[in-house]
């Protein structure tokens, strides 16, 4: 029943709990009119009250859609650009669009700061300026200004995984090619122990390229100088993944600097959150990967990224 579950839409550190709930929907819209203690029964075990466990279960019953289910997305916090002055807002936002969200930092700074001073109006944090240029990076679908080439370096990602008993962020070491943006080869670490192969990396990144090949100039700007020989990188430091990606891949947090990133515990401190197996790691990553590549402009002889064997796409 398992692989039939579509958990697209679903926040990936609640799968686990929406399989659960899943698994007691599907018993009891099989019964046939069961009993009020029956229904207050399978209330219990899902964890809410009889009438919402009936409004579930009726909505279950009609569309099996388990991202409407309760718990299935994380509630978003009050954002810090509701309690600024919204023309501040106004200006940054624009300011960031008309400059172009691949710009870099500093200069996006310099000129938010540049427009409040001509409106008169208190400028925002630095760190709120950021936040939404990483936002708006993400968001970004366009082909950028940056120079044809495949940048090839590592992020962490925020899902809850298990290593040793704690909990981590998993690395994963991405090629992206520009100016397209297009992810085009990848590999996920398995904890400290199991960093990502640069070695299967570059096999992948062959593979994303019958026939014609990469024909780009590679840049490995964090790659030790024996592994950038391996594959003719060379290390120019911008621009940036950062700067590529921005603060997420489809929905999925992007972490740059762990040293400045909230305790990895944060990452199931919320309700119905929970730490995820090593193949649902894998599966929201290459699932995330996916639905970022499909935005992006078509690339010439890109054939699809080289995802782990035996990958399931979407969360099923």
């Amino acid at each position: 029943m398992e692989n039939e579950i579509d958990l697209t839409g679903v926040d990936p550190a609640r799968w686990p709990e929406i399989r659960r709930r899943v698994a007691i929907l599907d018993e009891y819209v099989k019964l046939w009119r069961p009993a009020e203690a029956v229904r207050k029964e399978y209330a219990k075990r899902m964890g809410v009250a009889l009438s919402t466990f009936m409004a579930i279960a009726r909505i279950w019953r009609e569309n099996r859609s388990a991202s409407a289910l309760p718990g299935a997305r994380a509630s978003n916090s009050l954002p810090t650009a509701r309690r600024i002055d919204p023309m501040s807002v106004e200006i940054m936002q624009q300011a960031i669009a008309d400059i172009g969200p691949s710009s870099r930092r500093v200069d996006v700074l310099k000129e938010v700061e540049r427009r409040c001073i001509a409106a008169g109006v208190t400028k925002p944090s630095n760190s709120t300026i950021t936040n939404l240029l990483d936002k708006m990076r993400a968001a970004a679908n366009a082909t950028t200004e940056f120079a044809p080439e495949i940048l090839i370096d590592e992020c962490a990602v925020k899902l809850p995984a298990v290593h040793g008993g704690d909990i981590y962020m998993p690395h994963v070491l991405v090629a992206v090619a520009l100016p397209q943006g297009t992810i085009v080869a990848a590999d996920i670490g398995d904890g400290p122990d199991d960093p990502p192969s640069v070695a299967r990396l570059a096999e992948r990144l062959e593979a994303a390229f019958p026939g014609t090949g990469v024909g780009l100039p590679i840049r490995a700007p964090h790659l030790d100088s024996m592994e950038r020989a391996v594959i003719g990188a060379t290390d120019a430091a911008n621009p940036t993944l950062r700067r590529v990606l921005g603060a997420q891949l489809d929905g999925l947090g992007l972490v740059y600097q762990e040293s400045k990133a909230r305790p990895t515990t944060a990452l199931v401190r919320s309700r119905n959150s929970s730490t995820l197996s090593k193949d649902d790691v894998h599966r929201a990553i290459w699932s995330a990967i996916e639905a970022h590549n499909a935005a992006r402009p078509a690339l010439p002889g890109f054939a699809s990224v080289g995802a782990d064997s035996g990958f399931t796409p979407a969360g099923r």
